[in-house]
């Protein structure tokens, strides 16, 4: 959900320029600050934000400038400057500085000169509403672009991933046979001490066995992974929380293959997924 989009307007009265940035966050948040003489309409327009963009960090910049002279009426506080001037030439001369004071710059200290505004102008709100559906509309632009890219990293990341599921799937023959064979040589080193009955010894090796077993979490990571494939592929729109509830279930199911699996070379695999699944989920993040 990175992107930016900017526009400007002027005529013979007003130029107005709105720049928006956008990063990644789950949820909608919206840094947004009006001029007083619009804070009534500032939820108007917060909320039309919200509407269009959905998610995501909204940093606004906006500037507005009032360029016929006529619309502004200059005025000069006068207690202030008296007060400025006063204090500032007792300091001038009780450091002994020859150099007289400048107007110019008193009137430059806070507050000592500001301009007065009429009450919001509808033909300068026009402009902002149309500034800001400008930039909008081009930070959707580069969102869109930004989309695309994400889209193809996504696929990548989840195809990396059943790979690295199929190869796991290839070692489990030959694990469940070292399992048997460790089993089976722990009972014999204690045969000749212990009389076992081998009927129970048969059903706890079938207990241990499927206790060990990863095949259900396979399986059901398997049919989230196509899920999830089925979900970026959606014509309408892709729906980042969906896709991020998706990768949540992805990664129970590679945790607990980890934890579960109690071999070298299925842990390998399993890391690598967890890489994969991490790069997603930031990913995710770009998706609205």
């Amino acid at each position: 959900m990175t992107g930016y989009g900017g526009s400007s307007l002027a005529n013979e009265n007003y130029r107005v320029s709105v720049e928006l940035k956008s990063l990644n966050s789950k949820f909608i948040e919206v840094n947004l600050k009006l001029p007083r003489t619009y804070m009534h309409q500032e939820m108007e327009l917060r909320n039309y934000l919200i509407k269009r963009l959905e998610r995501g960090k909204i940093i606004v910049h906006m500037s507005l400038e009032v360029i016929n002279p006529d619309l502004n009426r200059l005025n000069i506080n006068k207690p202030l400057v008296m007060a400025y001037t006063r204090d500032l030439e007792n300091l001038r001369s009780e450091l002994q500085i020859p150099t007289p004071l400048d107007l110019e710059y008193i009137l430059s200290l806070p507050d000592a000169l500001h301009t007065d505004r009429p009450d919001s102008d509808p033909e300068e709100w026009m402009m902002i509403r149309k500034a800001f559906e400008t930039a909008i509309d081009r930070l959707i632009e580069s969102r869109t672009e930004e989309g695309v890219s994400t889209l193809k990293d996504l696929r990548v990341c989840r195809e990396r991933i059943k790979e690295n599921l199929d190869e796991i799937r290839e070692l489990l023959p030959e694990r469940q046979k070292y399992l048997r064979e460790r089993i089976g040589s722990a009972v014999n080193e204690i045969k000749d001490r212990v009389q076992i009955d081998e009927n129970r010894y048969e059903q706890e090796l079938i207990y241990y066995i499927e206790k060990m077993d990863i095949n259900e979490e396979i399986v059901r990571l398997t049919k989230h992974l196509e899920y999830f494939g089925q979900t970026l592929e959606e014509k309408e729109k892709a729906n980042g929380k969906k896709l991020g509830f998706i990768a949540q279930e992805m990664g129970r199911e590679i945790n607990t293959i980890g934890s579960k699996a109690n071999d070298a070379s299925i842990q390998i695999h399993v890391v690598r997924m967890k890489e994969e699944l991490e790069r997603i989920k930031e990913q995710i993040l770009n998706v609205v």
